[in-house]
This record gives structure tokens, C-alpha cells and sequence, in this order.
């Protein structure tokens, strides 16, 4: 599980990426996984908060703790950090994008895979 540790909101929070995370996001929000990335875009302004927060509290769920904070929290957060511009976002909008990605095996196309094999 990939994690990245911010200045935000007065204090070094820790994001959590990851299997847990998206679950919560996909059933708390009802979306699915190829949603994800068309709200944020249509909507950045619900939907990164929404991202952050999931983040931040799933790192309370991992230890059995309530989240002492909410998505209107984060909002100011962002908004005192400098907004969508600032450090503290891009880091979290290149963490969350990496987790998606990162690692993950590409599949070869059929095609040169055959090609190759002549």
C-alpha cells in the first residue's frame, strides 16, 4: 500500500492509497472505479476534497479510530495550502495518479508479441 505523508491543516497528515481507500471512496460515494477520474474532472471541486478525505480516513480506519475531521475540513485545507496549485495538492494528485498506475503489468499487444515470436 502506497502512502504519502503532507503538511496540511496545521499538521503532517498520512494519505493511504490503495485497495482500502478505493473501496470506501467507490461504495461511501456510489461511483465505480472508471468514474473516478470524469467527476474529478467535471467537478474538481467536490471530488479532490472527497479524494483527499477518503485518504486521510483510512488511515483512522486502519487503527480503529474515528475521523476527527470532515470533507469541509479539507476544503478549507486545500484552499489555505493555495488551492489546486499548490505543493501540497500536486503531491497528493501525483501520489493518487501513481497508485493507479504504478506497477501495474502492461499488457502486451497480441500483435508485435506475435510478430516477435517469428
Amino acid at each position: 500500500m502506497k502512502q504519502i505523508t503532507l503538511d496540511i491543516g496545521g499538521e503532517s497528515r498520512t494519505f493511504y492509497f490503495g485497495l482500502g481507500f478505493l473501496g470506501n471512496l467507490l461504495e461511501k460515494e456510489n461511483i465505480s472505479i472508471q468514474e473516478i477520474g470524469y467527476k474529478a474532472v467535471a467537478n474538481p471541486y467536490k471530488w479532490n476534497p472527497l479524494m483527499m478525505f477518503y485518504s486521510l480516513e483510512y488511515g483512522y480506519i486502519r487503527k480503529g479510530e474515528e475521523c476527527p475531521f470532515t470533507v469541509v475540513n479539507i476544503t478549507d485545507w486545500i484552499e489555505e495550502a493555495g488551492g489546486f496549485e499548490s505543493d501540497v495538492y500536486r503531491s497528493f494528485e501525483k501520489a493518487f495518479a501513481d497508485s493507479l498506475t504504478k506497477d501495474v503489468p502492461k499488457q502486451e499487444d497480441k500483435k508485435k508479441a506475435a510478430a516477435t515470436k517469428k
